[in-house]
């Protein structure tokens, strides 16, 4: 038998969610996101679902151009919904999103070639984002329907400082 290697200080309180968060699995912004929840919308530590993956929700929406990846994304996502009873999904993406900068990955490998967010290359990468996350929200409601989605772009202000501005 294993030995045991740590014991927690606390005892496990399930607290049960409604929520799921989705977001990039950047430590960047993850400590501003969490205060963000806490703070703002008032979701406590322990008190929701966390999905974090490279690019964030990027995966609910690459059915044509990464197909397994989507599939299993959104499989996950329906499975936490249904079997969690989740009420609300709150996705996120950020200001300089590797995925948004690698052209390993869909979103710059398009930019490379002058496809922005509306089909054409003046898009600014902001912009990219801020539409793929409507698109993001709509992929939700067409896996479970009705549930509450909101979407957030996180971004740092002049003053060092994150902001976070709602997208939908």
């Amino acid at each position: 038998m294993p030995d045991l290697v740590y014991k927690s200080q606390t005892p496990l309180v399930e607290k049960g969610s409604t929520t799921l968060i989705i977001t990039c699995s950047s430590n960047t912004f993850y400590p501003y996101m969490r205060e963000f929840l806490e703070k703002y919308l008032q979701l406590p530590e322990g008190t929701y679902d966390y999905l974090s993956v490279p690019g964030g929700p990027q995966f609910l929406m690459l059915t044509e151009y990464l197909p397994k990846f989507a599939w299993a994304g959104q499989r996950w996502v329906k499975f936490l919904i249904e079997k969690h009873h989740l009420k609300k999904v709150i996705l996120f993406t950020h200001e300089d999103c590797s995925w948004y900068h690698d052209e390993r990955m869909v979103p710059a490998f398009l930019q490379k070639f002058g496809i922005g967010a509306s089909g054409s290359g003046t898009a600014s990468v902001k912009e990219k984002q801020m539409e793929d996350l409507k698109k993001m929200v709509e992929s939700i409601h067409g896996l479970v329907s009705p549930i509450a989605v909101d979407a957030y772009y996180a971004e740092k202000e002049t003053d060092g400082m994150i902001g976070f501005v709602k997208v939908v």
